[in-house]
Formats: structure tokens, sequence, C-alpha cells
């Protein structure tokens, strides 16, 4: 059903006692006589629900992780541009001293940020 306020000859609501369609210039149901009418309103959202992957590779008497990957994980974004938050993509690789990070726009997946590395390099630019 279509909710037409302009005054068109198409359904707008139905007979509240036969159920038939009714047109909006029709005063009573033209099955039955009846002056009832139901109308019915739909509304709908969409939730969507992307999973995220998190890696931890560890060995046996070394405290850190040799290897920390996570892969399209959710967050906010202080940009009041992204609005719906971004996704990001991290992988820090101890043992080949490599860092990477990707940032994408969560909504149209445009890459907002971007950093291949070697991770030494990384952790001098935090210190600072």
């Amino acid at each position: 059903m279509k909710d037409m306020s302009n005054g068109s000859n198409e359904v707008w609501a139905r007979c509240g006692d036969c159920g038939v369609e009714l047109k909006q210039s029709d005063k009573q149901c033209p099955a039955c006589g009846s002056t009832k009418k139901a109308y019915k309103r739909e509304a709908s959202t969409s939730i969507g629900l992307v999973c995220s992957t998190k890696s931890v590779h560890k060995r046996k008497g070394i405290k850190r992780p040799l290897r920390e990957m996570i892969f399209n994980r959710w967050k906010r974004s202080g940009d009041p541009r992204l609005q719906n938050g971004v996704r990001e993509d991290m992988v820090i690789d101890r043992e080949s001293n490599q860092y990477y990070h990707t940032t994408r726009d969560a909504r149209t997946g445009e890459i907002t940020h971007e950093e291949h590395e070697k991770l030494t390099e990384h952790n001098k630019k935090g210190a600072k």
C-alpha cells in the first residue's frame, strides 16, 4: 500500500470490514458500503554486522607475541566527516620487524590512512 496524499486514485487504505482496497476518492467501500478504513504504515531499518578477526602468534618462552593481526575491526573515528566510524587492518610482526596499518571509511571503504614501515621506525615515532 502506498501513502498517497496528493489526491491520486491509487490504493491508500483497505476497508476496515471486508479488506477491499480503497482509493483516496472512495468515501465508502464499493463492496460492502462500510466507512471504516484500515491504514498500514511500514518502516524498516537495517544493521550491518561485519565480523572482525584478531590473531596472536606466541612462542613459548617469549613474553611478547611474535605477530599480532587484526582485520576489519570497527572503531569510532575522531574525524567528524567519518560519522559511521572506520574499519582497521593491522599487522605487527616483531619477527620480521614490520608494521602495517590501514584505516578505511566504514561506509564507503575508501582508505583514509595507510602505513607500511619497519616496526622499529614506527616505535620511534610513538616515543616522541
